[in-house]
């Protein structure tokens, strides 16, 4: 299903740049990884993480861990301390740590997480994505005239909707506050019964879908009778809304 002629992924740098902001780390995470690949040099079971502050190491890792055995790739959304890079450096390898909330030392993002509703494990139809998309983009426009924020990041997460809102500074707790009760005002507000609004991602070391990586649950199903397919999907961001850089 094809939403946008621009896909945009962490593999731009403009994406990067929006992301994270220079003496900044982020961490990469790819969970139920199972075998070999040279992203994290050999095998590896289990998760997967590393911290870097450089794009083309970055890029180099991330673009080999999605082509290997994964269930996932995610990112640290909010701001992170940056010693963190100390225990992977710019590579990714077996986790034997990855980011908690003690290790967020600010909101920077309101996500906003509109999945379709179907049974667990399974990636989502063309038609269920549509709807996603739909509910996703009348959400936008009554955040910003409601709560007054500038126009958000737009994407796909591979399976569903993505917002993301640039927060004003605020402290851990309000940060969390706030988040948890505007997804509840939303979710009570926007739910249906084709799409949810995910209550549970305000937690500040919560991991989002990487963008530019590959969105796996269960089988990827082709079409056929009486069967919508169900495709593995790169999940990408179809509008900066003026957050570039």
């Amino acid at each position: 299903m094809t939403l946008s002629p621009s896909k945009l992924t962490f593999y731009d740098q403009e994406v990067w740049n929006t992301f994270v902001k220079p003496g900044e780390v982020v961490e990469a995470r790819t969970l139920k990884v199972f075998g070999k690949s040279t992203a994290y040099d050999g095998y590896a079971k289990g998760i997967v993480s590393g911290c870097f502050d450089d794009h083309e190491a970055f890029c180099k890792a991330v673009k080999a861990a999605d082509k290997a055995k994964h269930g996932g790739i995610y990112f640290t959304l909010q701001v992170i301390d940056p010693r963190l890079i100390g225990r992977a450096f710019n590579r990714l390898k077996s986790a034997e740590a990855t980011t908690s909330d003690q290790n967020v030392i600010a909101y920077r993002w309101l996500p906003i997480d509109l999945d379709p509703v179907r049974p667990s494990g399974i990636a989502s139809s063309d038609s269920e994505l549509k709807a996603a998309i739909e509910l996703r983009n009348q959400v936008a426009s009554y955040v910003i005239s409601e709560h007054g924020f500038s126009a958000p990041i737009k994407a796909m997460s591979g399976n569903g909707g993505h917002l993301l809102f640039r927060l004003p500074n605020l402290s851990i707790n309000e940060g969390k506050y706030f988040i948890y009760n505007t997804l509840v005002g939303l979710s009570k507000e926007f739910d249906t019964d084709k799409v949810t609004i995910d209550t549970t991602v305000f937690n500040p070391a919560r991991i989002w879908k990487l963008y530019g990586t590959t969105a796996r649950k269960g089988d990827a199903v082709p079409a056929g009778p009486g069967r919508e397919a169900r495709p593995h999907r790169m999940a990408y961001i179809d509008d900066l809304g003026g957050h570039n850089g």
